[in-house]
């Protein structure tokens, strides 16, 4: 509990320490032009697909599904993603677990919890940080070819609160053959197996906005 207690009071002091002085574009493409912001990691969007990455935080499950690209996140309690903006709009459902979405409007930074089948959407680019309550499952997916931009006030208190609840600094992926037609079988079953599963991913989100009319929370920049 004390331990708890301390990263909570260290996380409020991190977020005390990052202050934007400039007033930011939100929600426009002139947010790039920002000293606040620079091109984000190209390994994540040139990573296999699909494939699965794994550290201290959780997992990040990268699926093709037809033509549409998705993630499927497990993330740990305590944990936070993200610190980027993207130049699409980013559609997200919690399959299980509560995640805390934080997004910066002109007023500032704007906090709102989202639970176990519910669904939000992040408008483009609109600087934006995951913050995890619980153990949590999300599935993601863009309306266009992914891409990502740091914005560095949110970036370091990702990486910050991050440093508090990883233990090591170990990395491990795990990648399933994109072409299989000249491996053994059992690539062949494993290659079989994610191509099922996301399907049926992709069939229960689909019969949940269904049921919802499409209806969900969205973030409006």
């Amino acid at each position: 509990m004390t331990e708890q207690k301390d990263k909570s009071r260290a996380s409020k002091s991190f977020e005390n320490l990052i202050k934007v002085k400039d007033h930011v574009p939100v929600g426009l493409p002139e947010i790039l032009k920002s000293p606040h912001v620079s091109e984000g990691p190209g390994r994540i969007a040139n990573s296999p697909v699909p494939s699965i990455f794994q550290d201290d935080r959780g997992e990040i499950h990268r699926l093709r599904v037809g033509h549409r690209r998705m993630n499927v996140l497990y993330s740990k309690e305590g944990v936070m993603r993200s610190g980027y903006l993207h130049p699409h709009k980013m559609n997200d459902f919690v399959v299980s677990g509560k995640v805390e979405v934080w997004t910066l409007s002109e007023a500032g930074t704007l906090k709102t919890p989202y639970g176990a089948q519910e669904f939000f959407v992040l408008d483009p680019y609109t600087p934006h940080i995951l913050h995890f309550l619980e153990d949590t499952v999300i599935l993601e997916f863009w309306d266009g070819p992914f891409s990502c931009w740091y914005y560095h006030p949110y970036r370091r208190l990702v990486q910050l609160q991050n440093s508090l609840v990883e233990n090591t600094t170990g990395l491990l992926q795990h990648l399933v053959p994109q072409d299989n037609r000249n491996e053994s079988s059992g690539s062949n079953r494993s290659s079989l197996f994610w191509w099922s599963a996301g399907v049926v991913m992709g069939i229960a989100v689909g019969a949940v906005l269904a049921t919802t009319g499409g209806r969900g929370r969205r973030f409006n920049s």
